[in-house]
């Protein structure tokens, strides 16, 4: 499974990583962004320690929709060829 990413933040590193890909056909939001968290080369977390919600310096995107208003949140299930959108509300100077 093939996931592009967009951010406004250098994503895993780098400001040119465009996608992902992993061997299974689907995953939720919340196991995304724990992978992309432990793949980081900053420590980002981008989970609230328990793992059920978003950070609050974070707004986080699926194919354009924005996380906060979608009915399943972290747990909406990504398939290849989605998009994941992750921005910071903080910027690092």
């Amino acid at each position: 499974m093939k996931i592009n990413l967009e951010s406004n933040f250098k994503l895993l590193g780098s400001h040119t990583i465009d996608s992902v890909d992993f061997d299974c056909a689907r995953m939720p939001v919340r196991d995304f962004l724990k992978i992309l968290s432990d793949l980081s080369t900053k420590s980002s977390e981008y989970l609230n320690d328990e793992g059920t919600e978003l950070e609050g310096l974070f707004q986080v995107q699926v194919n354009g929709r924005t996380l906060a208003f979608s009915e399943t949140g972290i747990n909406t299930v990504l398939k290849d060829g989605d998009t994941v959108a992750i921005y910071s509300n903080a910027h690092d100077g």
